[in-house]
This record gives C-alpha cells, sequence and structure tokens, in this order.
C-alpha cells in the first residue's frame, strides 16, 4: 500500500486516503463503467433539473445508515456542503463547487442545490462524500482536522473503518448491513511498506495479497510469475518535475523550457517504467476525451537547453562549471518523498544531465507526512511528483492564480492566460465546445511550462492467485469494483 494521512472528507488531500474514503462514505451519484462512465445512482435515487439549469433536486434512498444505525438524511448533504464551502475549513477542492450557491435539505429525503451560474456538469460539482451530522456539528471548524471523528471514521458505505495504527496499517471490515450488497471479503487491511524490496519481498512470501502500484522496476522478473495475476489500467495520474516558481531561478519561461529539453523522459519511462508509460506534455491522460494529441512534445535536446539558458543569461560559468547569472549560481536541491524509488531514480537520473549543462541539483528526502506540509508551504525549490487527473477535468485547483493560497498549486503558477482559459472552459455546459478550450488549455500550457510533465502509463496491480480471485479494476480506479473481489477458491 501506499501512505495517507487522515481519512476526513472534508479535508482528505493524499490519493491513497481518498480511495479509502470512498469504500467509507457515499457520495450522491458516482461514474458508471467504462468507456461511457455516465453518472449512476448512489445514495440518490433520482434527480431533476429546473428549466433555466440553475436548480438541481435530488430524491435519496431511504435505506442508507450510518454505522450507529441513524439514517443518512438530506441534513447530512446539506452540513456537508456547509463544512466544505466554510472558509475556516481547508477543504482542498473548493472550487469544484465553488458555483454552488446553496444546499437545501427539504425534509429527510429531498436535497436541493441552487448555482449561482450554470454549472458545467452540475451532477460533479455535487459528487461529494457525505458526513455524519449528528457526529460532527457539534466540533468547531478549527478544531476538524484534529477531531477524534478523523482516526475512529463512522462512514454509510460498503466497508467500515475498524483499526488504524499510524504509519502501519487501516483495517476495513465488510459493512454487513449495506443494502448496496455485502462485499466479497470480509476484511481489506491496508499496509504501509515504505521500502520497495521489501514491499517485493511482503509479495512474494505472502505478507500482502495485492501491491497499489507495483513499482515497474520489478516487472521484467515478476511479470512471468506464475503465483501472480497482475491488473493493469491506464494510469489517470501523471508525473511531473514541479519547478517552484517563487523561486527566482525559474520564473524565465526560457529556464523552464530548457529544463524540460535537458530532461530525457523517453529513457525515464523506458529504464525506471520497463516501457509501460507514454510521453506527454500536458496534465492529461490520452485516454481522456479532452486530451489534445496535437501538442508537440519537444524532444530531448541538450544543445538546444544549453542555448536556451544562454539566451536567458545564464551564458556565464564559475570555475567549477557551474553557471552563474547576476552573482548566483543555478544550483538548486530537488525535495521528494523518501522511499519512493521512482522518483530517487529520476532524480539521480537528470542531476546527471543537467550537471553536464552546468547546473548543480542536490536532493532531499522527507518522510510522506512531513514531506506534504513542505510542499504546501512551498518550502522547497523543486520536486518529483503525481496528480490525478478527474474524469471530469478540472484543473483550477492546480494551476489557477486563485489556488496559489491552496494546497494543490505547490509552483505558485499564476498566468492570466491560463486563468481565462480554465474559467472559460468551466463556463460551458456543452462538452464538445468545451473541448475545444481544453484543447486551447494544452498549447498554452505547454508554452509556458509550469511544470515539466514527464510521462503517463499504465499502472501495475500484482495480485496473489492463491489470496483472490477476480480482481476486477478499471479507469475509475483500483479499488472501485474491490467489492466484488472473491476468496480465491470460494464459491460466489
Amino acid at each position: 500500500c501506499s501512505k495517507w494521512r487522515h481519512l476526513a472528507t472534508t479535508d482528505s488531500t493524499s490519493g491513497i486516503a481518498r480511495e479509502i474514503n470512498e469504500l467509507v462514505f457515499l457520495r450522491l451519484v458516482d461514474f458508471g463503467a467504462p468507456p461511457a462512465m455516465d453518472f449512476v445512482p448512489l445514495l440518490a435515487k433520482s434527480w431533476e433539473f429546473s428549466p433555466d439549469g440553475l436548480t438541481l433536486t435530488f430524491q435519496l434512498r431511504q435505506d442508507i445508515r450510518w454505522e450507529d444505525g441513524r439514517p443518512t438524511t438530506a441534513a447530512d448533504v446539506a452540513f456537508t456542503f456547509q463544512k466544505m464551502t466554510d472558509p475556516d475549513v481547508a477543504y482542498p477542492s473548493k472550487s469544484t463547487v465553488r458555483k454552488i450557491d446553496s444546499c437545501v435539505a427539504e425534509g429527510d429525503w429531498v436535497v436541493r442545490f441552487h448555482f449561482k451560474e450554470p454549472p458545467t456538469e452540475p451532477l460533479f460539482e455535487t459528487m461529494f462524500m457525505i458526513v455524519p451530522k449528528h457526529l460532527l456539528e457539534g466540533i468547531a471548524d478549527a478544531e476538524l482536522p484534529a477531531a477524534l471523528f478523523n482516526r475512529a471514521p463512522v462512514g454509510n458505505g460498503r466497508w467500515r473503518v475498524m483499526e488504524w495504527v499510524s504509519d502501519e496499517k487501516i483495517v476495513l471490515a465488510a459493512n454487513p448491513d449495506t443494502p448496496l450488497g455485502r462485499p466479497g471479503f470480509d476484511r481489506l487491511v491496508f499496509r504501509i511498506v515504505p521500502e520497495d524490496n521489501t514491499l517485493r519481498t511482503e509479495l512474494l512470501t505472502g505478507g500482502v495479497d495485492v501491491v497499489h502500484r507495483f513499482p515497474n522496476r520489478f516487472m521484467k522478473e515478476d511479470g512471468k510469475n506464475p503465483a501472480l495475476a497482475f491488473g493493469q489500467i491506464p494510469d489517470r495520474n501523471y508525473t511531473y518535475l514541479g519547478w517552484n516558481l517563487k523561486n527566482p531561478l525559474f520564473r524565465d519561461v526560457r529556464v523552464r523550457r530548457a529544463l524540460t529539453r535537458a530532461t530525457d523522459r523517453a529513457t525515464i519511462v523506458t529504464a525506471f517504467r520497463d516501457g509501460r508509460g507514454q510521453v506527454v506534455a500536458v496534465p492529461f491522460y490520452p485516454e481522456h476525451a479532452d486530451f489534445n494529441p496535437n501538442v508537440p512534445i519537444p524532444p530531448f535536446d541538450p544543445a538546444a537547453a544549453a542555448a536556451l539558458l544562454d539566451e536567458a543569461g545564464w551564458s556565464t560559468r564559475g570555475a567549477d562549471g557551474v553557471r552563474v547569472k547576476d552573482g548566483r549560481r543555478f544550483e538548486f536541491e530537488f525535495l521528494i518523498s523518501a522511499g519512493n524509488t521512482i522518483s530517487e531514480e529520476i532524480v539521480t537520473m537528470v542531476q546527471e544531465e543537467y550537471a553536464k549543462l552546468g547546473i548543480k541539483v542536490t536532493s532531499r528526502s522527507l518522510e510522506w507526512t512531513v514531506y506534504l506540509t513542505e510542499l504546501h508551504k512551498k518550502e522547497f525549490d523543486a520536486t518529483v511528483l503525481a496528480r490525478k487527473v478527474e474524469i471530469v477535468y478540472d484543473p483550477e485547483s492546480v494551476f489557477h492564480s486563485r489556488a496559489i493560497e491552496g494546497q494543490y498549486n505547490d509552483v505558485s503558477f499564476a498566468s492570466p492566460e491560463i486563468d481565462v482559459l480554465i474559467d472559460r472552459a468551466k463556463s460551458i455546459p456543452d462538452r464538445q465546445e468545451r473541448r475545444k478550450v481544453w484543447w486551447e488549455f494544452q498549447e498554452r500550457f505547454a508554452e509556458e511550462v509550469p511544470v515539466t510533465i514527464l510521462y503517463v502509463g499504465d499502472a501495475m496491480y500484482p495480485v496473489r492467485r492463491d489470496k483472490v480471485e477476480n480482481p476486477v479494476m478499471d479507469l475509475r480506479g483500483a479499488l472501485v469494483l474491490v467489492h466484488e473481489w472473491r476468496p480465491a477458491g470460494k464459491a460466489s
């Protein structure tokens, strides 16, 4: 398993925490199966729009209950929305609900959303996980992040949190009372195994049964292991080099273009991902409906990189060969998450390539939670990170200037042109017309290179055949159908 911070649905930022949240807490609607991935009912059983499109009314199921037996009602939905939009609550995706003016409970089973302006994808904009009002309403906003609920959440989904040992494991138990259908397994145990070689050993010896995102460097050998089945799904994450634009070194776009040209992304995919990846220039995955395949990908070209650096004023070198401009040496530090082997390999590779150009690079590794804290505080020079792309595309929280003070625009990127394109796309309900703006956004993004996108790739999930059968996965995520998995050898 990867790492997580906490489980509160109103402020969770870690990818694995979000996946676990989605097993424990329900949303009003969910995405259906690929390729269409149309919206399907979940907590809501039906919905309707007003003629002007500014009001969305949901009828709720009446058989969904919290673990303590209390029904999940419209009051819980309205309460969750109120907390998400409260300025004192650090909900990381406020931009998603920015167009919603109000959320009103009308009795126990009807909830009505009113929009300030015509919504782009109204069902997606109301697609947040619901938390129990009766357990959280007495907690002050400032105290929510430290609330006991975050460590012992009470959900309404197919799974319940039974145990949580910090930095070690989290145990989910199947909810025997769910009307959604009892899962095939009684328990799911998520373990933190921070070192890749140890993780591989645990898999091969039966210490773990499934690995969340298996390191690709092991695939050449372990991919032939008859004891293992492999779930392979298109990855909705893009991996990138992030340049902190608060650092004057990276503010000149010619420098960012030079660093991109000096990064051998094709070799990174070949050497560190065993070829399971695709170099892209934009923050999309190729299977996304709005991906622009016509955006050119700058090739690895150290000579062009050197020329760009010279043009940007970094033409002088010191006695040790490091470039100098106005008395400042071109040197910086990569901040990475400890134990992330591929990040370490990428940094080692670019250190060597950049050194040939007269750029000195060092690196520093921090434990995941400490790393995230430094990242959100913007206290770093550069980093290696991956971001997940939502099925309904919305880069506002990552690349809009409004998000600089938030958690996700970690590179502090601000571009009036990019801001306009994001705002325009998010104002267009028609998907075909919106796609044209997202294509333009991608073209402009590739010109400004606020980050250097390295690749997207297929995610590999090895599964022990003697423990799990029917480990179905799809583009929505590795765990979205985990309730359908069955113990090996057990009749359905």
